[in-house]
């Protein structure tokens, strides 16, 4: 099943390898912005879609380790 919500805009999973071993990613690409000082950001809907994305993992992502949310946002404040 794949991972879908309000503000979820692409779905992808990666490997990060570190000296101290590789941790399977899910990479979830959002319409929101995740910089907190941007005066859209919206800390509930954050919130909300961090419970989603780790709720998925725990039920039907078996060995994802790492959760990544990358806003299709740019940085601007």
């Amino acid at each position: 099943m794949a991972f879908k919500g309000p503000h979820v805009r692409f779905v992808s999973f990666s490997i990060e390898v570190s000296p101290d071993g590789a941790a399977n990613v899910m990479v979830v690409e959002t319409d929101l912005h995740l910089n907190s000082k941007h005066a859209a950001y919206d800390h509930l809907a954050v919130r909300r879609l961090i419970a989603a994305a780790q709720d998925y993992v725990m039920t039907n992502a078996e060995g994802i380790t790492h959760i990544r949310l990358v806003s299709t946002h740019s940085g601007e404040i």
